[in-house]
């Protein structure tokens, strides 16, 4: 079910298709959302800047898995069908803006820096819990765009800074919101690979294991999930970093990338 203003669409009625990414960085996800033969009249009244929700699941078991705010609207033919494509990012007016320099003082603390560059979001903060800290002796000069310094200095500081719901959160990537769900081959897993990366951030090195997993879409998941899994490979909880919802047409599917709790992060600090 596709809702923005008056309009209502169900897949039912109408064929649907949408990419709905999510993930744990500060910076805006854009959904793409395309409508097959609406009426003349419904897509004059699907407008720029008003909110969008998307609703999806399996049987009764449904619920929201997008609400933003639609970027842009177009419509064309494609064959025999007229198709309208929905872009919408899930923050209204958050997009990167551009740090011209911004230099701050000897024995500044990564955590000082980030705190001042989520200031600049103009957005309320829900959670700040850096897991440890780095001193730059000889000061740091910021530029560029401001969400990646955000993305950087978070990883400097041990966690990840994204939004939800309009509010900005900085917690570590193992902690997150528990769901009452066990992906499993009976509740919909159908594919599931293990990954291990190093991150890197100034003095400091995160080796970090987890699975990116494919199942049948399930609205309960989303960025900072705590899941359940249990199958032939793996076992245990797992924090989703990042994913996708989406609807071809025919399969409603949900990816996910998460990683393995717990990971110990090392604490040192910082000589440059």
């Amino acid at each position: 079910m596709i809702q923005t203003g008056n309009v209502s669409i169900s897949n039912t009625d109408l064929d649907v298709e949408f990419d709905i990414p999510f993930d744990d960085d500060a910076e805006a996800n854009e959904a793409e959302i395309l409508i097959y033969n609406l009426s003349d009249l419904t897509i004059q009244n699907i407008l720029k800047g008003q909110p969008i929700s998307v609703i999806a699941g399996y049987h009764a078991d449904t619920g929201v898995v997008f609400n933003g705010f639609i970027s842009s609207v177009k419509t064309k033919r494609s064959g025999v069908d007229k198709v309208t494509q929905i872009f919408a990012l899930d923050c209204e007016g958050r997009t990167e803006q551009e740090i011209e320099s911004i230099a701050y003082a000897s024995n500044t603390a990564a955590s000082v820096i980030l705190l001042d560059l989520l200031g600049r979001l103009g957005l309320p903060l829900a959670v700040f819990a850096p897991k440890r800290d780095y001193l730059y002796k000889d000061g740091k000069t910021i530029s560029g765009g401001l969400m990646e310094n955000i993305k950087k200095q978070a990883q400097v500081c041990g966690v990840s800074a994204y939004i939800c719901k309009g509010q900005v959160y900085v917690r570590s990537v193992l902690e997150g919101d528990g769901l009452d769900f066990t992906l499993q081959s009976s509740t919909g897993l159908l594919d599931l690979t293990e990954f291990e990366e190093t991150l890197t951030a100034q003095d400091f090195s995160d080796v970090i294991h987890g699975i990116e997993a494919t199942c049948l879409l399930q609205h309960r998941i989303s960025t900072g999930s705590i899941l359940m899994v249990k199958s032939r490979e793996v076992s245990g909880a797992f924090r989703v970093r990042e994913g996708k919802h989406s609807y071809d047409g025919d399969n409603f599917l949900t990816k996910v990338k998460a990683i393995a709790c717990p990971v110990v992060f090392g604490a040192e600090e910082g000589k440059g």
